[in-house]
């Protein structure tokens, strides 16, 4: 296998993370966070590929995903805190008043 054939098959490959975390993220429910770490692993092997490329280094990929995966730490962090505010018992039975 040659260094473009890795370099078209990882690129296919991070391609399909990206999407798949698209997909997940989408959900909007319990496994969107899967979402969030597969965009994670998709920023760490884009920057990889940047750098491995044929026409290495791709600049602008290593900026883009060094700034996607500042914003998917941010949203893996808000989303798991949303998760566990969803879960967190509720103090008093829904329209009820809390007792003081």
């Amino acid at each position: 296998m040659t260094i473009f054939n890795i370099a078209i098959t990882m690129d296919i490959v991070c391609a399909a993370i990206s999407m798949a975390g698209s997909l997940l993220v989408a959900r909007y429910d319990r496994w969107s966070y899967l979402g969030w770490m597969a965009w994670l692993v998709a920023n760490v092997l884009w920057i990889v590929w940047a750098f491995t490329a044929p026409t290495a280094p791709v600049w602008g990929v290593v900026a883009q995903n060094v700034f996607f995966f500042y914003t998917s730490v941010k949203g893996y962090l808000a989303c798991r805190k949303s998760m566990k505010a969803a879960v967190a018992p509720a103090s008093a039975p829904s329209g009820l008043p809390a007792s003081t």
